[in-house]
């Protein structure tokens, strides 16, 4: 038994240095000296890359903590017109990538799209003589990002709210307040941690975007890293770039983490009773449903209705043969790539189990951190690591073969991005189980193998199940990652969809998105089921 046990710290091992590689020698780029064109970088556009990540960053944290909250302290503390509806709808806009949503209101509010077209035509005016907000611009991308983030704040802050007593809320009554100096005296205070954590989330997905930046022509760090890359040529310097956004990514972090642990609000358990929700009539109904409405409509209902218009009216011109082989690569790439990020995390997890040690849960958590990093980081972080080991490993057994490029590249780097989410899954599954069954897989007798399959395996099947389903539509998502590192012609619905808008085919990428979108809402439904059958 013992020396099972040690097969699967040495595995954790071997896998932690493996996964963790590609961000270490990335952060080494920040030691290493500047070349001519990193020079020319720095006095062009680094200035402007660390300008718009960070009026990006505040301007999501801004709006996403707005909707987010607003919507989520609504419908935990009032009913009104639709809010039993609005519980699960508000969810509705995280089953659209927000490069997808880019793509949409770029066709309908930009200076040729669909809508400004029809209403300036309407109105009988030219489009210099009305006030026009330009949706491909940096505030237009913020509001795209926040309207698909904003679920963050509100899943959080909802959880947060149905966990706290209302008998805190029953103590600021007796003291004759009034609900808005609940809100802001009682409530909001209370909610910061939980707003703090979704805010964070959302920031990172928004600094970490991709498709939305480069659809909007705003200049961030990961569209730097590939003007870089291949308008440069210069894999050092985009290295570079990457280094400074991976660690930016983890000061966010690291305050996020300092301010939520000094920052604890919890009710006494012993008090505990939920909250009574106040039932809103009149006018005051009306401004909650609005409040929770329009999220609803601009960040999922509207982007559909047009999508569906333009899928139906182009359908015909795209899926054909090409389509079809792209569409199983996809499939086939996600589900390949589900499958053994689900086994690894559960290595990793029932090696804590077993083991019980500091090292093997230091081991866990540090596997974990590539979740943080953004998918480019990740990517340029892989083909470095890569080429060290194509130009001073490979070459000494073989020297026709190249691992940069291929699918292990691919599937390597969506282990190094998604791992965190089957540890995590696996983690509460492992905490469900009492620890007697090991204690009584001992007295027995039971041999390793026979008590993981017998006992271990049955139980955390749900687990598995959450795992796959959420990793196969991350990976069905991704993009910046998939761009970098996938071998020559091998593309996916994801950077179809990009490269048809890249060539102005706006209605025709519709159609690689609206695959995204249906095989993400199938996979909500099969993953809400599943949650269903473990309660």
């Amino acid at each position: 038994m013992n020396q099972a046990v040690s097969k699967i710290k040495i595995s954790s091992i071997f896998l932690t240095l493996l996964i963790s590689a590609p961000a270490v020698i990335i952060f080494l780029y920040l030691f290493i000296g500047h070349s001519d064109n990193w020079q020319h970088l720095k006095d062009t556009l680094l200035f402007e890359y660390i300008f718009n990540s960070l009026y990006i960053m505040f301007g999501v944290a801004i709006l996403t903590s707005i909707i987010g909250f607003t919507t989520a302290y609504l419908t935990s503390l009032y009913t009104f017109t639709f809010s039993r509806f609005f519980h699960y709808a508000l969810i509705l806009p995280f089953a659209f990538p927000a490069y997808i949503v880019a793509f949409i209101y770029g066709g309908m509010f930009d200076i040729t799209g669909t809508v400004t077209t029809f209403i300036l035509n309407l109105i009988n005016k030219d489009l210099s003589e009305v006030v026009f907000f330009d949706i491909m611009s940096i505030e237009g991308a913020i509001l795209v990002m926040s309207l698909v983030l904003y679920p963050y704040v509100y899943l959080i802050c909802k959880t947060y709210l149905s966990f706290e007593s209302a008998s805190i809320i029953d103590a600021a009554k007796t003291f004759n307040l009034s609900s808005w100096q609940i809100l802001k005296k009682v409530i909001l205070p209370i909610s910061r941690p939980a707003i703090v954590a979704g805010v964070t989330l959302a920031v990172m997905e928004a600094v970490a975007d991709f498709g939305v930046m480069d659809y909007f022509g705003v200049n961030t760090f990961v569209t730097g890293i590939f003007k870089t890359w291949f308008g440069m040529g210069s894999v050092d310097d985009a290295a570079k770039l990457a280094s400074i956004l991976m660690t930016f990514v983890f000061l966010i972090i690291i305050l996020e983490r300092l301010q939520r642990r000094n920052k604890v609000f919890k009710s006494s358990g012993k008090d505990f009773k939920p909250i009574d929700k106040v039932k809103l009539t009149g006018f005051k109904s009306f401004l909650a449903f609005i409040s929770c409405f329009i999220p609803v409509f601009f960040g999922f209902i509207l982007p559909f209705i047009q999508l569906c218009y333009w899928f139906f009216i182009s359908y015909e011109d795209i899926i054909d043969e090409d389509f079809m082989t792209i569409l199983y690569q996809t499939l086939s790439l996600a589900i390949i790539s589900a499958f053994i990020i689900t086994a690894l995390g559960l290595l990793f997890v029932y090696n804590v189990r077993k083991n019980k040690d500091k090292t093997s849960s230091i081991l866990t958590q540090i596997a974990k951190l590539g979740y943080s990093i953004p998918g480019a980081v990740v990517a340029v972080g892989i083909l470095s690591f890569f080429t060290i080991l194509d130009k001073n490993i490979i070459e000494i057994f073989t020297s026709n073969y190249v691992i940069s490029g291929t699918i292990i590249a691919i599937i390597f780097g969506y282990c190094v991005r998604f791992l965190a989410i089957t540890i995590n899954n696996f983690e509460a599954g492992f905490s469900r189980i009492p620890q007697t069954y090991d204690d009584a897989a001992k007295t027995l007798d039971v041999g390793e193998k026979r008590t993981f399959i017998t006992i271990f395996m049955p139980l955390l099947k749900n687990s598995a199940f959450a795992s796959f389903i959420v990793i196969f539509i991350e990976v069905i998502k991704e993009l910046p990652l998939t761009m970098i590192l996938r071998p020559f012609n091998y593309d996916t619905l994801a950077i179809l969809s990009l490269e048809l808008t890249q060539q102005s085919q706006i209605v025709e990428s519709s159609v690689p998105s609206m695959f995204i979108l249906i095989i993400g809402m199938i996979s909500v439904v099969l993953l809400a089921k599943n949650m269903n059958k473990a309660h």
